[in-house]
């Protein structure tokens, strides 16, 4: 009889030496992460900038500063709404995105109602480049400068899909230049419209400094207006340096008004200890020399920023489509 209690503690001694050895295997599954692969989800076709810029990080971003066995497999899917939309649900540890802004907050306010996000809450990790445009026509137009598009009538222009960031600021130049011109959406990335510029298809094409310059040393394309900041031109590409800016021509509130950010993103509700790991990956990617190599190889510029930097820049751009996308809806230009 008296043996029973000793009996019952050991048996309840051995039950939690079992549950503290169950807890530290397997309790805590967030103490590994990442074990997994990652999917890299891009909103654009392949072969333009986003896809170029996604690559190029992903690449280094694995093989420097992942565990051993963890990659990352980067998938397109178009168009902007359908992949964000299941990138924001997903709340998937293992998704990451570039998220295209500020066409992310123009859709979110353009299409409410397939656009099923909230552009402030993607969990920011960071930014790698900032886009300013600038207006192209092709080698053999006969537009030379940015007054013969003012002068024209009937200009026709081609981007990506409505509410994207290169169609945000073509209706902001042409509503900004008073240009008499038609913008038409619908193509699949910049790689088709800077060949529908160069087959004469259309007058003009408004995209950001690196995302065509494959097209500009080739000499198919040539850039007549700058639409950013001088802050914002970037001194390795010798082409645009004597290009004229909008601020030359009298028109500051021109310049800058739409610059496209190539953000690092995840999506909400991730764990603290998620969180963590992805931001310090991503700012150890940005600052790592290979990636400034590769940068500097695929002729790319780069324009880093941290989680925090990136997230006031971002909201700053959402503040500013909430006001400019309804207008330029109003006005049709959108």
């Amino acid at each position: 009889m008296r043996a029973r209690p000793r009996r019952r503690l050991a048996l309840i001694g051995a039950l939690l030496t079992v549950a503290v050895l169950v807890a530290s295997c397997g309790g805590d599954t967030t103490a590994d992460y990442p074990t997994e692969n990652y999917t890299w989800v891009v909103p654009y076709s392949p072969g333009g900038g986003f896809d170029t810029y996604a690559r190029g990080f992903a690449e280094v971003m694995a093989a420097n500063h992942l565990p051993d066995g963890v990659n990352i497999a980067v998938e397109n899917i178009t168009p902007i709404t359908e992949a964000l939309t299941q990138f924001y649900a997903s709340e998937d540890p293992y998704e990451l995105t570039i998220l295209p802004m500020p066409a992310a907050s123009a859709q979110e306010i353009q299409f409410e109602d397939i656009a099923q996000w909230d552009t402030a809450n993607f969990t920011i990790l960071g930014s790698m480049e900032e886009n300013a445009y600038v207006v192209y026509v092709a080698a053999d137009s006969p537009y030379q400068t940015y007054e013969d598009l003012v002068n024209a009538s009937d200009l026709t222009a081609l981007t990506v899909e409505r509410g994207s960031s290169s169609g945000l600021a073509t209706a902001v130049a042409i509503r900004s230049l008073g240009l008499d011109a038609e913008l038409t959406f619908g193509a699949e990335g910049s790689q088709e419209v800077a060949t529908a510029l160069i087959r004469g298809d259309v007058d003009f094409i408004v995209y950001g400094t690196s995302d065509l310059v494959g097209f500009i040393e080739s000499g198919d394309v040539r850039p007549l207006l700058f639409l950013g900041t001088e802050e914002q031109r970037p001194e390795q590409y010798d082409w645009l340096a004597e290009v004229p800016s909008a601020e030359d021509i009298g028109n500051p509130d021109l310049a800058g008004a739409v610059t496209e950010m190539r953000i690092i993103a995840a999506p909400p509700n991730l764990s603290d200890e998620e969180v963590e790991f992805l931001r310090e990956a991503v700012s150890a990617t940005l600052e790592d020399p290979d990636f400034a190599a590769w940068a500097e190889e695929a002729e790319r510029p780069l324009v880093p920023r941290d989680a925090d930097s990136a997230r006031e820049a971002m909201e700053n751009q959402i503040d500013t489509m909430q006001e400019l996308v309804p207008q330029l809806v109003e006005e049709g230009l959108l």
